[in-house]
Order: structure tokens, then C-alpha cells, then sequence
């Protein structure tokens, strides 16, 4: 809990819970209190201000915010602990009344925090008016009618990362049965194609060679003469000249012929990786969540992307245990798991969400059912990902180095263009770099590769 009685403040750790979306707006949100005069810190150290941007797609995501929370409240040094983003949006009093939490702050006024910290804690921020670069603190210039998200007026630096991400869109219009994601971001606004473009330039000038493209449902990406994702990422390659341009989730309705063809044509410059989310396999299932494909067509886009794009890497998302989900509905989620057309899977148990349609349907699933049908997905999943990795031994591969080492801690790795891990010979001279690889082997999750 906050001291009120503490000296003005001069670091600020965050954590974020949840997708690549909410890693961006991390991002901003730090360059906002950057702006106060704050030095960033990681959340396992002394900070006078914690800040837990926080998801609630799942209950596990919940679990993982009140966790994050209770681990800055427990600190006994005084600081401020604030929490923002989906799960405050969810559940504002519950979250307000947490041990240990000062403030919330919910997804409409993200790009406000820097003003609202110091309007609640000016005891934090003294000094704060008198900082250079305070006037340039993002100002809130949404239009409903227009569906244009703001316009972003500061540039994120992505601390201990390689790569970047922008974000595109905001919000989803698709309604599905299970999910909580269009009453906690509302619906579907776009950011100008032109803002994206120079967004990404200034990126690049900061030394960035990769960035993700992030939203909720950017596949409905629509903006002006831009009229697809697909014109979006041509725009983008040819105003700029990023060398490496990577699509966060995508629906498989939208993966379309001109995307292919983009992804295809685009060489190095657009990477062969696509995650797709399934769900499920299960027809019945699918029409239950209100899902606007059936398990032939999402097969039939699997196959179409694959004969098109050598090497491409595929993933999914799966959900176990939805309301009603029979023996052999599984069975149909799991045929396509096995059919060899998908690398990796993420594997989500169901779990109820408060305002979802899927929340009064009966039939609920037994948890411990759910548990075993997950393990399975599970299982297959690594089956799958260690095939793929199998297939890379002898490639010449690019990868962008990251901050991290793996569990040993003393071997560094990156990101192949087609989504795979590969250690490095060596620590690299610096970060953000492409790297020209030989694979040589494959040991556990990850790729082995010479220079």
C-alpha cells in the first residue's frame, strides 16, 4: 500500500499478462511515465510505483492478474500499485478492493495514465510539470463515427525485446459465445494506414529489423483506400522499408487468396508463419460459439496457405471443454491436431466468463475431463512442433536475436522468420540484428545453428 509520506518517485516496474496487444500498450504506457522522469525497472525489483496491465480471456488470466498483484501489494518498501487494462474492465470493484491496490485504471483511459498518476499521486510527481518532453503526453482524439483509433503520439522502446509490435486495431465486432474480449475493448476501430507506416519508420530509425503487427481482429483491418490486411501489409512494404513484417492471430476466414499472395511474393520481407485460430474441429461445436467457418473450410485454408508458402510454419488456438463438447466433438478437434497440417497449438481450458452468452449454457464440462483432453492437445502439440523443427536441420534460416537466454541461462537464442527458436553459436555483438543461420541440429524446442 502506497506511503503517502515517501520521497517523489524514481522508478516504476510493469508487468503484463495477456497477448502481443497488450504487450504494445505496455509499452506506451511506460513511455508515458518515462516522460515523468521515472527509470524502468524490472517487476522483481524495488520500485516506487507498480504498474500490472492486466487480461481476462480466461480464468487462468484472472488467476495470473490477482497473482502479479498480490507480489507488488506484499512489497514493503511503500509504493503505489496500479492496475489497468481487461480484467479492471471486467471487474472494477472486485479488482479496487484487492489487498494492496491504489488504483485502476480501465482501457478507455490508458492513454491517459501519465495524467491521471499525477492527478492521484502528485506527493509521486513533484516535478513532473517542469520535465522536458511533458507536453508531449498522448492526447485522446477518438471518433466513434469515424472507427479511427487516436493517434499515437509517442513511440514505445520495448524493453528487453528484439522485436517490436504495432498495433493496427483495437476492439472486435465477432461476438463469439465464449468470449469476454468485445465488452472489455468494445468494438472494432482501425489506426490510420498512414500512422502505422510512419510508426513503423520511426521504428525502424530506432534500429528495430522486426515488427508484429497486433490487434484483436486485424484481419478486418479497413481503412480509407486500404481495404484488407492484405493491402495493409503491401502498403506497409511500400512505404517503408522494414526488412521483416510478422501478422500476430489472423481468422481463418480471412486468410485469402491476396494474402497468400502478399506473404508469398513478399520474399524475406513478410515472415511465413500464420496462427490461425481452430477452437474447434467440431462443426457442431463451432456453430455453438458462433464461429463463421466450418472445420472443411478451415482445413481447406490450411491447405491452400501450405501448397502456396514453402515452409511455412502454422499454429492454433483450441479450446477444451466448451458447454456441451461430446466425446466425439473432441475427437473431430483432435483429428485436425494429428492431420499434420498445424505446427503448435495453444491449448485453452474453458472457463466461464461473466456477460458471455456461454456462461447460462448447460452441459458444463467436468474439469478434471477437460484437464485430460487438454493434456492430449498438449501432447500433440510438442509432437508436432519437434516435427517441425526436425525439418529445419541442414536450412540456411534468418533470425532476430532476443534479450533472453534459455533455461540454462547461458546460451542466447532468436526468432527464425517462420516463428521457430534457435540457439546461436554465440552471444551476438548486439540485438535487433537478422542473423544469417545453418541448422544442425534440433535439441528439445529449439533449433541449433551455425554462422
Amino acid at each position: 500500500m502506497i506511503d503517502q509520506e515517501k520521497k517523489k518517485a524514481t522508478r516504476f516496474a510493469i508487468e503484463t499478462v495477456g497477448c502481443r496487444l497488450n504487450q504494445y500498450e505496455t509499452e506506451k504506457i511506460a513511455d508515458q511515465i518515462t516522460v515523468l522522469g521515472l527509470d524502468r525497472v524490472d517487476f522483481s525489483q524495488e520500485a516506487d510505483l507498480y504498474l500490472i496491465n492486466t487480461c481476462t480471456v480466461t480464468g487462468r488470466a484472472d488467476a495470473s492478474c490477482r497473482n502479479s498483484i498480490a507480489r507488488a501489494a506484499k512489497r514493503e518498501n511503500g509504493a503505489a500499485v496500479v492496475v489497468v487494462g481487461c480484467y479492471v474492465d471486467s471487474e472494477p470493484e472486485k479488482t479496487a478492493q484487492l489487498h494492496g491496490v491504489d488504483l485502476v485504471v480501465n482501457n478507455r483511459d490508458k492513454n491517459s495514465i501519465a495524467k491521471i498518476l499525477t492527478a492521484k499521486f502528485p506527493f509521486l510527481f513533484k516535478e513532473a510539470a517542469t520535465l522536458p518532453g511533458s507536453q508531449a503526453l498522448p492526447v485522446v482524439q477518438s471518433s466513434p463515427e469515424s472507427q479511427v483509433l487516436p493517434v499515437a503520439q509517442t513511440l514505445p522502446e520495448f524493453y528487453r525485446h528484439s522485436r517490436a509490435w504495432v498495433k493496427i486495431s483495437d476492439g472486435c465486432n465477432q461476438n463469439c459465445a465464449y468470449c469476454i474480449i468485445p465488452l472489455v475493448r468494445g468494438k472494432l476501430t482501425n489506426r490510420s494506414a498512414v500512422e502505422i507506416t510512419d510508426e513503423i519508420n520511426l521504428l525502424i530509425k530506432s534500429g528495430y529489423h522486426e515488427i508484429v503487427l497486433t490487434g484483436v481482429h486485424i484481419g478486418q483491418y479497413r481503412w480509407g483506400k486500404v481495404k484488407s490486411i492484405a493491402e495493409l501489409l503491401q502498403h506497409i512494404i511500400d512505404k517503408t522499408d522494414l526488412p521483416r513484417l510478422r501478422l500476430s492471430s489472423i481468422e481463418p476466414q480471412e486468410v485469402d487468396d491476396s494474402l497468400i499472395a502478399i506473404m508469398r511474393e513478399g520474399g524475406q520481407r513478410v515472415c511465413r508463419h500464420l496462427h490461425i485460430p481452430l477452437q474447434s474441429g467440431s462443426d457442431h461445436v463451432l456453430k455453438m460459439m458462433h464461429r463463421p467457418y466450418s472445420a472443411k473450410s478451415y482445413r481447406d485454408k490450411l491447405l491452400m496457405a501450405r501448397d502456396s508458402i514453402d515452409g511455412l510454419i502454422i499454429g492454433a488456438d483450441i479450446i477444451v471443454g466448451f458447454p456441451g463438447e461430446s466425446e466425439n466433438d473432441f475427437d473431430e478437434s483432435v483429428k485436425i491436431a494429428e492431420s499434420g497440417m498445424l505446427d503448435y497449438l495453444h491449448v485453452f481450458s474453458y472457463s466461464d466468463r461473466p456477460g458471455t452468452e456461454s456462461i447460462i449454457l448447460p452441459n458444463k464440462i467436468n474439469p478434471k475431463i477437460i484437464k485430460e483432453r487438454s493434456k492430449i492437445l498438449r501432447d500433440i502439440s510438442d509432437i508436432n512442433y519437434k516435427a517441425a523443427l526436425k525439418k529445419e536441420i541442414g536450412k540456411t534460416v534468418f533470425a532476430v536475436s532476443e534479450f533472453k537466454t534459455d533455461k540454462g541461462g547461458d546460451r542466447f537464442w532468436g526468432i527464425t522468420d517462420n516463428f521457430l527458436k534457435i540457439i546461436l553459436p554465440e552471444k551476438p555483438d548486439s540485438d535487433r540484428e537478422i542473423l544469417k543461420l545453418k541448422v544442425t541440429a534440433v535439441e528439445d524446442k529449439y533449433l541449433i545453428g551455425t554462422f
